[in-house]
């Protein structure tokens, strides 16, 4: 079986009902209109009100769905997660989890870029443009990020028959995230990498790359004589 087709098969077997998925579409239909409202308009000055309104909702919907603003902003970062959870559950059984990981990543990507789904790049960067400008937000998505990466540990968990919170999968998350972040952080040196979901893949795996190369080779030795394990 191909590894798209594996892809496929996941997502097939965890397609929701109907009731689901209209459901899961309000609850889009909320996040595409207050991602667009508070980039647009300034995070503080957009009401929950004006949300129900444009999304065609009784703002007591929205409160079934959503605790607060902040919840609505940052559902991006929950729904990447759970994604990319799948994706990487979806991968081969192999000992490179790294590897794993920046392969469902990719895959990933290309579901967003063919299908928009299951997190539009738009809602991406508006939600970037909100944590950057707004501190309520940027405190809030520390706590969505600690979600994600719960949904991360899990699968990994399963993939090593190890804990979620043994060391391995830590050192294995910690150094993703690091990767990640250095990926697409790379505004500094190439605007182009954040305008496209495309760019940010290919800044991510350049990343990646340059991890295996700069650190994956062991550049300085152990101590291997005695004199080097007394000291001396």
């Amino acid at each position: 079986m191909s590894e798209s087709s594996s892809h496929a098969d996941l997502l097939e077997r965890r397609r929701p009902g109907l009731r689901e998925r209209k459901k899961r579409q309000t609850r889009d239909r909320i996040i595409d209109v207050a991602l667009e409202l508070c980039d647009t308009q300034g995070f503080e000055a957009t009401t929950v009100e004006q949300i129900a309104d444009a999304a065609d909702v009784s703002p007591r919907t929205v409160n079934r769905y959503f605790t607060n603003k902040e919840d609505i902003v940052l559902a991006p970062i929950s729904d990447w997660g759970e994604a990319m959870a799948d994706y990487l559950r979806a991968q081969p059984p192999t000992d490179n989890q790294m590897k794993a990981m920046l392969d469902g990543f990719v895959a990933l990507v290309d579901r967003v870029i063919d299908s928009d789904e299951p997190v539009p790049f738009r809602w991406f960067q508006q939600m970037q443009n909100l944590i950057r400008s707004s501190t309520a937000v940027r405190a809030r998505s520390l706590d969505a990020a600690e979600t994600k990466t719960q949904h991360m540990a899990d699968v990994l968990a399963e993939r090593m028959g190890v804990g979620a919170d043994s060391l391995p999968v830590r050192l294995l998350l910690g150094t993703w995230h690091a990767i990640m972040r250095a990926g697409t952080e790379c505004e500094a040196v190439n605007a182009d990498c954040v305008d496209s979901a495309r760019g940010m893949a290919d800044a991510v795996v350049g990343a990646y790359h340059e991890f295996v190369r700069v650190c994956a080779v062991p550049t300085v030795s152990g101590p291997t004589s005695e004199a080097a394990v007394s000291g001396r």
